[in-house]
């Protein structure tokens, strides 16, 4: 368990909120050290329907399709794909409600996910599955509310030429050590993002997920302590964590669920270029009929919510100031926005 120190904060309503530095002895190494959120797969109602609604209003590219388990798949060139996507109904799916699926965070190396793995397997975490996605390889786990997250490495740097169309190759089973790990470093540190001229929003990434979780602490540590995500702000006793990758980006924000927040994805967030582009496209969401749930404004970012069409929330920001101090002694109600 990790240590720290505590500093509280009064709110207005006079709710404490208690932010949380970490100790030399948060310092230790951890199972992995992701570089970043990599991308967020949803569960819908309908693939081909929300394929569209990605690309004709988020603004992401076609990446690649698995017609024959109902997946699509969606880029702009920070990575193979942004938004994955499995529908309800099809074998991926299990009948399971819109909503998360899984996020995925993206290691350095190979050798990093296959050293973390077996660490971790030693240490008695358990995994759901590994698996081989040709480009990358990836071990699963699930949070303490079963929400699953995806711990991968890239294994092909020219993913576009390999993972392109209509992809029906069978994967072969894989585990961590089965073969060689690759000790390249194969994510491309400066991506071509393309720009969707036609869309609605114009993302250069999906940058982060926020959820809401009943067991909190226990959540806490699978993030913390096992995919090893840093501590941005908040902390394991506060009322939420946001957690961070080595990129030094925020990745996931963590929320307790409660009355006005229940459990599960709460919003995907993606970055755009600046404020111009996102006054642009709140024009020509207005145009479109594209409905704006929200707004904020505030000194660390400013941004959008709209829902997609299964009622899935998504935000569309701009960071105005570096880091997260502004989130040590955010309300809980603005760090939600803010994560």
């Amino acid at each position: 368990m990790s240590a720290y120190h505590h500093v509280s904060v009064v709110t207005r309503t006079g709710i404490v909120i208690v932010s949380m530095t970490q100790t030399a002895d948060d310092a230790a190494p951890k199972f992995f050290q992701p570089r970043r959120l990599g991308h967020v797969n949803l569960v819908v109602a309908d693939v081909e329907r929300s394929m569209d609604f990605y690309m004709q209003v988020v603004g992401l590219e076609e990446a690649y399709r698995r017609p024959q388990v109902k997946a699509g798949f969606l880029s702009n060139g920070a990575t193979h794909h942004d938004i994955g996507m499995v529908e309800s109904g099809g074998p991926l799916g299990h009948g399971r409600p819109a909503g998360l699926n899984h996020t995925a965070f993206e290691l350095e190396t190979e050798v990093d996910l296959v050293d973390g793995y077996e660490r971790a397997i030693a240490a008695g975490v358990k995994f759901e599955r590994t698996a081989d996605h040709d480009i990358a390889h990836s071990a699963y786990g699930a949070d303490a509310d079963g929400n699953e997250y995806e711990i991968y490495a890239d294994v092909i740097y020219d993913w576009r030429a390999a993972r392109h169309g209509v992809v029906t190759k069978p994967k072969p089973n894989w585990a961590p050590g089965l073969t060689p790990p690759h000790a390249e470093r194969n994510y491309h540190a400066d991506p071509e993002i393309r720009r969707v001229e036609d869309a609605v929003f114009h993302p250069l990434a999906a940058t982060h997920a926020v959820l809401a979780v009943e067991n909190f602490e226990a959540a806490f540590d699978d993030y913390h302590d096992v995919v090893g995500l840093g501590l941005v702000a908040g902390g394991r006793e506060a009322a939420f964590a946001v957690f961070g990758g080595t990129c030094g980006t925020r990745s996931l924000g963590l929320f307790r669920a409660d009355s006005g927040r229940q459990p599960g994805l709460q919003h995907v967030g993606f970055k755009v270029a600046d404020d111009a582009d996102l006054d642009d496209s709140i024009q020509r969401a207005a145009k479109a009929g594209v409905a704006i749930e929200g707004t904020f404004d505030h000194p660390a970012r400013r941004g959008v919510f709209i829902r997609d069409i299964d009622d899935i929330r998504l935000q569309f920001y701009v960071d105005r100031t570096p880091g997260a101090a502004a989130l040590h002694s955010a309300y809980i109600d603005t760090a939600l926005f803010l994560a």
